[in-house]
């Protein structure tokens, strides 16, 4: 039978996938959390599915081919595999693509870029379904409610000053969106009115964007009113930088662990602080000796994630958690940490319209540093090492409009300037950084 052209709308299928997420936290998500052989069970047996999948792949075939697959030696079969690097997807996707969902189906993202090139990664709808769930059930956990009203800070210079959306996967939340990069003194009447009508429950952002909301908030831009809680995400979180936001707003702070590759991977325990209980329903995580994170993906049908190595760092615990539930959990992560660009008015502006242009281009590797604000050096080691001059050119034309600069260099060099030990450096080497913004919101020093 020939499906109507609406079975590939997205609208569609996003409205069934919450609502099929919405009885997968009733049947599984809620059930799991007291029920530890539930999830073993369901753990064992998505683990064999995923490596059946797996079993059609170009990267894994040779390893799993002609292999009788069961839930009682998946997670032994899951062991013997080799780790999975980011080099395969980002030169070879379509060896660790199943082909099982239709291409007008898959969902794409693309992973941050932060330490190393971006990469594509595609999913199924169980992405939006098994991500419904899990939130349901982080969201109750913290004492919040379907239909919450989130405050979402931002820093990019691409967003207006304010903005509405709806995230219907995340509780059915409603969002307000208020740019801390652009805000204004000028602005505080109508922020302070806007984000006390909005009523918000809870204010969410990357580390660096929720220390911004922070001290435009000390700088009188904006007068927030009390959260039931602050939520982080995207980067690794230091010490003062916690300290920071508690003291700052007040409410409990909940640090979310996720990666583009897979979603949410963990969320913080509000009992036990500091560790991160991992949604094994929909994901499997081992720790190597060099404390090297590998993630398995046990849902998505589209691309074969197993053994892969993100480049994140952490130390597992597998002992009971004093709240209660059965999922192991992640401690003392160690992954990326983003940093805001200082333009020449000591405005702070988000990475991402710098990076959008850089990693798009034929390079090798790229670096931007920052010694003082509003000047950038851009540093390329381009594929053809015979147009770097008309390269650099042609991205100083490109890169000089982003936000406004005092002094702008971009400037070819030999790849080995780009490269540490482990193969890879940070893309951005800049003076906001999480531990500069704690103490200009504490100390009123800042290093811009």
């Amino acid at each position: 039978m020939t499906s109507h052209e609406w079975w590939h709308n997205a609208d569609l299928r996003m409205a069934t996938a919450v609502g099929d997420g919405w009885r997968l936290f009733n049947d599984l998500y809620l059930r799991a959390q007291t029920d530890a052989d539930l999830l073993a069970l369901t753990r064992r047996t998505r683990l064999a599915q995923s490596l059946t999948h797996a079993a059609r792949t170009e990267h894994f075939a040779p390893h799993l081919g002609g292999r009788q697959i069961t839930a009682d030696n998946a997670e032994a079969t899951l062991a013997a595999l080799p780790v999975l690097e980011k080099d395969v997807l980002r030169h070879t996707p379509e060896a660790i693509t199943t082909g099982l969902v239709d291409p007008w189906d898959v969902l794409k993202v693309r992973t941050s870029g932060t330490t190393g090139e971006p990469v594509w990664i595609i999913h199924d709808d169980t992405k939006l379904t098994e991500s419904t769930a899990a939130n349901l059930r982080m969201l109750d956990a913290y004492g919040l409610q379907p239909g919450l009203r989130v405050i979402r800070a931002t820093a990019d210079l691409r967003h207006g000053l304010v903005d509405y959306e709806t995230m219907p996967f995340f509780g059915q939340a409603t969002v307000l969106q208020v740019n801390m990069s652009t805000a204004t003194p000028g602005d505080a009447a109508f922020l302070t009115r806007l984000c006390a009508e909005f009523k918000p429950d809870v204010l969410w952002g990357q580390p660096v964007e929720i220390l911004l909301a922070a001290l435009r908030q000390n700088e009188g831009t904006i007068d927030f009113p009390k959260f039931k809680a602050v939520l982080t995400h995207g980067d690794s979180l230091d010490a003062r930088a916690r300290a920071t936001i508690a003291d700052v707003f007040g409410c409990p702070h909940y640090d979310l662990y996720g990666l583009q590759e897979f979603g949410r991977v963990g969320w913080e325990c509000p009992q036990s602080p500091g560790t991160y209980h991992i949604d094994e329903e929909r994901v499997s995580i081992d720790v190597q000796g060099d404390g090297q994170v590998l993630i398995t993906s046990l849902t998505n049908t589209a691309m074969s994630l197993l053994r892969y190595r993100p480049g994140d760092g952490g130390e597992l615990l597998t002992e009971p958690c004093p709240c209660g539930r059965p999922h192991v959990r992640l401690t003392k992560i160690e992954g990326r940490k983003r940093a805001l660009v200082a333009d020449a008015d000591g405005q702070l502006v988000n990475i991402k319209p710098l990076r959008l242009i850089l990693e798009v281009q034929p390079l090798h590797r790229w670096q931007v540093r920052q010694n003082e604000a509003g000047c950038l050096d851009v540093l390329i080691a381009p594929e053809s090492p015979a147009d770097g001059d008309e390269l650099a050119r042609d991205l100083y034309a490109a890169l000089k409009n982003t936000m406004r600069l005092r002094e702008l260099t971009v400037r070819p060099v030999e790849l080995a300037e780009l490269t540490t030990a482990s193969g890879k450096a940070p893309l951005f080497q800049l003076l906001a950084t999480q531990e500069a913004l704690s103490a200009a919101v504490v100390d009123n020093a800042t290093s811009w």
